[in-house]
């Protein structure tokens, strides 16, 4: 069972409302989905527009990350895929309306559609044997941020608000393997059609 930390990709600031609401099983289940904003590679060569797109459905999680070489979402770069189950566990106290949720990633692969060493040696993908158009299971081959693959459960939480058309997740920069986070990250994702 392997966690991903995306630490360095989720650190988007966007400005949203507080609006609050109870978080259920029931308004969780859904596609969510970012949107589309311009991030540095973790060490600062390249850049990316990324969306993320979160689907719940009961029992199993998937969270993907798309990145894109141009504002409008047209030119792929690569997408990031995560499986895994996930359990609910009650009421997060520290966040008002929030899930405590426990997430496991079983699947983790990468699809690239262009051939870029740069890029790929930028988010520590280097040694993953990508080709392009074939999903390629990383959790062996990855050598740091932002997809960095461990073997512990992602202790989080959800929190869907805004009349249940907003999801957020806990901070992404703590340390999710050892503490669950008190504060929502500023990445806000929106219900889509699935």
């Amino acid at each position: 069972m392997y966690h991903t930390a995306f630490a360095a990709l989720g650190a988007l600031a966007l400005t949203v409302s507080s609006a609050s609401a109870e978080t259920t099983a029931q308004n969780m289940i859904g596609a969510w989905q970012s949107e589309l904003a311009e991030q540095q590679a973790p060490d600062g060569s390249a850049s990316a527009y990324i969306r993320f797109r979160m689907t719940l459905d009961g029992n199993v999680q998937t969270l993907s990350t798309e990145a894109f070489a141009d504002p409008e979402g047209q030119q792929p770069l690569f997408t990031y895929a995560s499986v895994g189950p996930y359990t609910i566990l009650g009421n997060h106290e520290p966040v008002s309306g929030a899930l405590a949720v426990d997430f496991v990633n079983d699947v983790s692969e990468l699809t690239i559609f262009v051939d870029a060493p740069d890029l790929w040696r930028a988010i520590n993908m280097q040694d993953c044997p990508l080709e392009i158009g074939q999903a390629v299971e990383i959790t062996d081959c990855v050598s740091g941020p932002p997809f960095l693959v461990t073997d512990c459960v992602d202790m989080d939480f959800v929190l869907v608000d805004m009349d249940g058309d907003r999801l957020r997740l806990g901070d992404q920069t703590v340390n999710r393997c050892e503490t669950r986070p008190t504060a929502p990250s500023e990445l806000p994702f929106f219900r889509v059609e699935d």
